[in-house]
């Protein structure tokens, strides 16, 4: 709340501070004023969204910069849009909203590295955090070595139990409570693979007249799928193995940022896709629209849109994928597919809700059924609405997927944008999209 907090203020200030330099004075007329309490709602409600102040991405201090960059971007792009809709851009003063947008750019980076800068001075300042660690295995080494490559962590390591887990021996957990009681530790962190369910059983008998706290590190590595998130339901602890890092709120702020951007985009190509549609229907006749049913989120089925590429009688056939040289493929659907022009007919499915600008690509549904048993954790990809664009598709990984290694490194690549989706994710997809548009294993 106190980083939110800042950054509104820093905005403020930034407003103020470039009317000052402009007009010489601070007494704002009713229409700026107005200008300000809009952006700070707006503000108040994109920022956040972004991610930018969450708690786990406390030290990833580039991570942080990059998500509240991103949002103050959107916050100036909806200002734009907005005063260009009601046609009041003239009453506001160009050089003064110029200034305000870079000073309050350099106000949020420097307050963020300072803060950050601030953290790490009291984190060194604090007196160590000394533990005893019970453990065994993988858990173990793990959690050492996540100790041993935070930079900023205050934890040492004082004493080890269980079963020997790296370069130090460990202690036999019979000895643990009095080992402790005369180190005078007060935390135990009990990280044990999950098949050693007796060590585990026998260090919190161990541990069972001791006033330590107690830390249990639960080994679901083996078991990992997405974000594991912790809750609460009537007083037991619910861990989701699969959900992702969209809070509500940035659920809701893509799917505003999808459907303007969809919109925009339908007007700036709509001469593009009235060329295509014509040359379609001249070339091949008609319909120049291919409907298709795919998966989209949460795994229901919905018609997807595309420019068709396949002579007219083999689009109603049962699905196969398209290969180079594929005889199905007209002159100019090889051009649209490897351009994926073939692909700009869902922005329409983006401004009806079915469908993101960036996400999983959607798969034909004969498609999914054929590696979803194939390829672990493949369904996981309908956690979130498919996208025209992805990141699989600007890593390469887009077009044919003939062999299961093919297309379980596009399900990594999907996964991978799943766990760490930010909006200033989806904005650097996009920009790299363009460039990535030719590709020769689109057929």
């Amino acid at each position: 709340m106190t980083r939110q907090a800042n950054a509104l203020l820093v905005i403020i200030v930034a407003f103020l501070l470039a009317y000052l330099t402009r007009f010489g004075y601070t007494s704002l007329p009713n229409y700026y004023l107005v200008a300000l309490l809009t952006t700070i709602a707006i503000c108040a409600i994109v920022l956040p969204a972004t991610g930018a102040f969450r708690k786990e991405f406390e030290w990833a201090v580039l991570r942080r910069l990059r998500r509240l960059i991103a949002g103050w971007a959107i916050v100036v792009l909806l200002l734009v849009s907005v005063s260009a809709m009601l046609k009041i851009t003239d009453d506001y003063s160009r050089i003064w909203f110029g200034l305000w947008v870079i000073y309050s750019t350099v106000g949020l980076v420097i307050v963020l590295l300072l803060s950050h800068y601030a953290s790490i001075r009291r984190r060194r300042n604090r007196t160590g955090r000394r533990i005893a660690v019970i453990g065994s295995g993988d858990a173990a080494r793990r959690l050492e070595q996540q100790i041993h490559d935070d930079p900023f962590s205050d934890i040492q390591i004082a004493e080890r139990f269980g079963s020997t887990w790296g370069d130090h021996p460990a202690l036999p957990i019979g000895d643990t409570a009095e080992k402790i009681r005369d180190s005078g530790l007060k935390e135990v962190w009990i990280a044990i693979d999950w098949e050693d369910q007796e060590l585990l059983a026998e260090a919190l008998s161990a541990l069972k007249d001791s006033v330590v706290d107690v830390n249990v590190i639960p080994d679901f590595h083996q078991y990992r799928l997405l974000n594991q998130n912790i809750s609460e339901w009537g007083g037991l602890p619910v861990i989701n193995l699969s959900a992702t890092p969209m809070t509500g709120a940035e659920m809701r702020l893509k799917s505003v940022m999808d459907r303007l951007g969809a919109l925009v985009l339908t007007v700036l190509l709509s001469p593009v896709l009235i060329l295509i549609t014509l040359a379609i229907w001249i070339t091949d006749g008609r319909p120049a629209i291919f409907r298709q049913k795919r998966l989209g989120v949460g795994g229901d089925a919905i018609e997807i849109l595309k420019f068709r590429t396949m002579r007219a009688e083999e689009s109603d056939k049962a699905f196969r994928q398209a290969t180079a040289d594929d005889d199905r493929v007209t002159g100019l659907g090889k051009f649209l597919r490897r351009t994926s022009l073939d692909e700009l007919p869902q922005i329409i499915n983006v401004l009806k809700g079915e469908m993101s600008l960036v996400g999983p690509r959607p798969h034909p549904i004969a498609l999914n059924d054929e590696f979803k048993a194939r390829i672990p954790r493949y369904m996981l990809r309908h956690k979130v609405q498919p996208g025209i664009t992805g990141w699989a598709q600007v890593n390469g990984f887009r077009g044919q997927t003939e062999t299961p290694e093919k297309m379980a490194l596009r399900i990594e690549h999907d996964l991978w944008y799943i766990q760490n989706w930010s909006l200033w994710l989806d904005l650097k997809i996009l920009l790299m999209t363009p460039f990535v548009m030719f590709h020769r294993n689109a057929y």
